[in-house]
């Protein structure tokens, strides 16, 4: 078993309107700064750290697909312009956006915001005849593993963790990454191997976020409530209007416990979770990625250290 068993799916169809208006004028906030590059970027290097060869990345419109497009081009020209001048760390830079050709990047339009089941459903009848699991992956959650860990484990990113987990499992059953929540009220929990959304009462406090990966039998169900939902037919599992997941999940856990059931990758205390879903909390992955993970970070932090020190003591 490898990373030829799964799909990669990357949820970029969302307005982005939490995070306007740094959002605002662009298909989706997976295309704003992040570090030395794009949200986008890191999110595709993950994927290709953790061995994924099959990347499919679904989108509003096709003008969005035209922008994502222009991410992973490749510009010889400007590549050339870089050399001449000397300038090498923006040339580095450009490189490290780009995909390797033996990577397939394929895109599925969701005109609606029909929710994550949709569109894992959506894309599954897209890819069904492959065989391949989902790996679905929300943008908006950044995990940075300690690069500089004496540990192997902790300079791991956390993607090909739960990818690597998932090849033990012999690409079977359902997988989520969780961190631990004060309030487990507040988000989708993973408890005895099923998901619950914002439970009142629980007895894990571990949060689903950032990275699922789906068992067939989960799509399946998913791509069927999908096709009745486009053709405006009643489904389960609908939630303000959008199709959850946590439905055909759980469903297909009680059918088949012992093989079904959520196994989950934990964040370990040395990973740092950012969340960019908001203008808050993308402000401060900003920051932070400013300093820890861009080609600048020495001369950023010498730059913002004395005017840090001088608002902290006015």
């Amino acid at each position: 078993m490898n990373t030829e068993n799964l799909e990669f799916v990357v949820l970029a169809a969302g307005k982005s309107t939490r995070n306007y208006p740094h959002s605002k004028g662009i298909p989706h906030k997976s295309l704003i700064p992040f570090g030395s590059r794009k949200v986008i970027d890191f999110i595709m290097h993950q994927i290709i750290v953790a061995g994924g060869k099959h990347i499919t990345i679904v989108v509003a419109d096709n003008a969005a697909i035209e922008s994502f497009e222009q991410c992973f081009v490749r510009e010889p020209e400007i590549e050339n312009k870089f050399i001449k001048k000397g300038n090498l760390k923006a040339l580095e830079l450009l490189q490290s956006t780009y995909i390797p050709d033996d990577v397939e990047i394929k895109y599925v339009i969701q005109e609606k915001p029909r929710g994550t089941g949709h569109a894992v459903g959506r894309v599954y009848d897209k890819i069904r005849d492959t065989g391949r699991n989902i790996v679905m992956i929300w943008p908006d959650d950044i995990v940075l593993c300690d690069k500089n860990a004496k540990d192997e484990l902790n300079r791991t990113p956390i993607y090909k963790r739960a990818v690597d987990e998932y090849i033990k499992m012999g690409c079977k059953g359902n997988l989520g990454i969780t961190r631990p929540v004060d309030d487990p009220s507040r988000w989708g929990i993973i408890d005895e191997g099923y998901f619950k959304e914002k439970p009142k009462d629980s007895k894990s406090n571990q949060a689903a976020f950032g990275l699922f990966i789906f068992d067939k039998k989960v799509c399946e169900k998913l791509c069927e409530s999908a096709k009745f939902m486009d053709e405006d037919k009643a489904v389960e599992g609908i939630v303000g209007g959008e199709l959850a997941f946590a439905d055909a999940l759980n469903k297909t856990v009680e059918e088949d416990p012992e093989n079904q059931k959520i196994h989950t990758i934990s964040m370990l205390d040395t990973d740092m979770y950012l969340d960019c879903g908001t203008i808050e909390g993308y402000e401060k992955a900003l920051l932070y990625t400013l300093l820890t993970e861009s080609e600048f970070e020495e001369a950023n932090l010498e730059f913002i250290k004395p005017i840090v020190d001088k608002l902290w003591n006015s």
